[in-house]
């Protein structure tokens, strides 16, 4: 069935692509189903020769994107469609996330203080938790600042749960990865929940000290940043022990852990009373304690915040000046070509609406047809202006050059009157 006649195909309007990886495309889109609202179209690219694998790969698909459908929670962005073709393509499609990335934000304002690095661990942990006390439990494998979304309001949004990771052929399933925030055990196709802590500690010491982390080494951010907290620094020394058992059990003891830093940092903070009596069940207002702690701002929210309004404002530009007609088929067939499978940065494409909390590169660097013709305008006027300043310096020369015979003269002092 093609897109021409495929009712699938003509419900969602691609506007422009948001990223590429080794894992598929990723377009911001908008939803004719719903009043045209933006969305994020993921194509997941997974070709078989064996019709077994092939078969066994749909069903996992539709099996993990209907698992995906029915999370509820602020900080995991919503799944609401998906779709599969006979030719081996995957579609997902989920909500639009306002905001940056937390990898977008370091690159583009340094690194983050500690108390906005402790606020989004803490929001982190919150969804860890929900996702590890899923049955069966939910880990999540690939936490690092490109998949995680600040919005404008600071909530922290995981955004990309690498379903694709299904489908990698057999052989080359265990070994889905990102160095510097993978476990070791993760490199052995054996995860666990605390293989997310793992994850979330070097995401920690990235954030507060804009290094990346190293693969298969423990992060200790002191050794960048020798000034960070004590308490901070050998928290993430420990998330990030080689062994599971070395790390804090759950989420939620990093959680308890977090509230107490923040206490250091802000003294009339009152943590809340599940941290002495460690229930295993907490209630709803002391789970969301990060929304009452958010009131008091984050700086690295305001900087997702102006990024996401650039954004917002070039792609109005390119919607009224150059409306999109490339056909879905023409879209597709580019996500299949090579070089959407070759990943520069080693990471897989992250989605939100990226979106874009999210702007990827492509997004910085591409100029819309009257941005251009104005820049080309600039241009001109300021080789102009210095056409003509390179002139008033030439103005300031001698006419007449003097030859070396009267130059002569006027050194023994008898130059013509």
């Amino acid at each position: 069935m093609t897109s021409a006649v495929d009712p699938w195909f003509k419900r969602y309007r691609w506007l422009q692509m948001l990223g590429t990886g080794g894992m598929g495309v990723i377009y911001l889109a908008e939803d004719s189903a719903t009043g045209n609202s933006p969305c994020v179209v993921k194509q997941l690219n997974s070709k078989y020769s064996d019709p077994e694998e092939m078969a066994e790969a749909v069903r996992l698909f539709k099996r993990e994107a209907h698992l995906l459908s029915t999370l509820n929670h602020p900080g995991v962005v919503r799944f609401f469609d998906h779709y599969s073709t006979e030719d081996g393509k995957y579609y997902l499609v989920m909500d639009y996330v306002r905001g940056s990335s937390l990898e977008s934000v370091i690159n583009d304002f340094g690194p983050f203080d500690e108390d906005d690095a402790v606020k989004v661990g803490i929001q982190i942990c919150e969804v860890l938790e929900y996702l590890h006390e899923q049955d069966p439990p939910i880990i999540y494998r690939d936490l690092k600042p490109s998949n995680l979304m600040l919005t404008p309001e600071g909530q922290i949004v995981f955004i990309d749960f690498g379903i694709a990771r299904t489908f990698m052929p057999k052989e080359s399933a265990t070994r889905v990865v990102t160095a510097g925030y993978s476990p070791p055990e993760q490199y052995f196709g054996k995860p666990e929940t605390r293989s997310d802590l793992y994850a979330l500690g070097a995401t920690l010491g990235h954030l507060i000290t804009g290094a990346r982390p190293k693969p298969l080494t423990a992060t200790i951010p002191s050794q960048n940043k020798p000034s960070v907290l004590p308490a901070i620094d050998e928290l993430v020394k420990n998330l990030t022990a080689h062994a599971p058992e070395d790390r804090p059990p759950t989420a939620r003891h990093v959680r308890h852990a977090l509230y107490r830093i923040y206490q250091q940092l802000h003294p009339e903070f009152e943590i809340p009373d599940e941290v002495f009596t460690q229930r295993s069940n907490t209630t709803k207002e002391e789970q969301y304690i990060s929304q009452k702690i958010m009131k008091s701002g984050m700086a690295a929210a305001a900087s997702a915040l102006r990024q996401e309004e650039e954004n917002e404002e070039k792609r109005r530009k390119v919607s009224q000046e150059a409306p999109p007609k490339a056909s879905f088929e023409r879209l597709r067939a580019y996500g299949t070509k090579d070089g959407v499978n070759s990943s520069t940065r080693n990471q897989k494409v992250s989605s939100g609406g990226e979106r874009q909390k999210m702007q990827t590169a492509a997004d910085k660097q591409k100029i819309t047809g009257s941005s251009y013709e104005r820049q080309q305008r600039s241009s001109r006027e300021t080789i102009t202006e210095a056409a003509s300043q390179m002139r008033s310096v030439r103005d300031l020369k001698p006419q007449n050059k003097r030859n070396p015979i009267e130059k002569l003269f006027d050194w023994l002092g008898l130059g013509r009157k």
